[in-house]
């Protein structure tokens, strides 16, 4: 038996090459597919870890409390120049992510503390002016890791003792206090006191 090929024109099974090869187009489209496919893949769990991430990212959200306060013009050491801030409704807060700024009107003198609850004040704990007496009975209360259990509720009250040598309270000398919620970074409380 002969091997036989029939005679005339081959049908076209793809373009010849420059080099004279035939190469089809088949393979290209599988090819592509899956291309397309790894990159639509990719950008889904891109996007899906934005948004995960993203969530985490917020910040936590800030406690609402009623706080008031009161700051005493009387001389004296322990009692006298303390100002006394009252817990009077809301949620509950944790000593721990707070911050209090008290600015002295009639000075202009500002002071952040933070790292309660403590003993006594340190230089790590405050930032601005020097007001505050370095004792133990210069913190009080709630934020006195002493006599406090690390969660401020209504009703409790917390003190700091303005120091007498820093700042000579007079009676109607004014104050304000800010308590901040570290974490958040958002101001739970403005009081505003009048020195009596």
């Amino acid at each position: 038996m002969t091997d036989r090929r029939p005679s005339g024109p081959r049908p076209a099974t793809g373009v010849r090459s420059p080099t004279g090869d035939a190469h089809t187009d088949r393979a290209t489209s599988p090819v592509v597919g899956v291309v397309v496919l790894v990159g639509i893949t990719a950008l889904l769990a891109s996007v899906s870890l934005a948004v995960v991430g993203l969530n985490h990212a917020r910040p936590a959200a800030a406690p609402q409390v009623h706080l008031s306060a009161e700051l005493s013009a009387t001389d004296g050491w322990p009692s006298g120049q303390r100002l006394r801030v009252v817990h009077e409704a809301g949620e509950t807060l944790v000593v721990s992510d707070l911050a209090v700024v008290v600015e002295l009107e009639r000075s202009g003198e500002r002071a952040r503390l933070r790292g309660f609850p403590t003993r006594r004040l340190t230089d790590e704990h405050r930032r601005g002016a020097d007001l505050f007496d370095r004792t133990y009975a210069g913190v009080d209360g709630e934020l006195d890791a002493a006599h406090g259990d690390g969660r401020w509720e209504s009703g409790e009250a917390a003190s700091l003792r303005i120091a007498q040598h820093e700042f000579d309270v007079r009676s109607g000398d004014d104050a304000t206090v800010r308590i901040v919620h570290w974490p958040s970074g958002a101001t739970v409380a403005t009081v505003e006191v009048a020195a009596s």
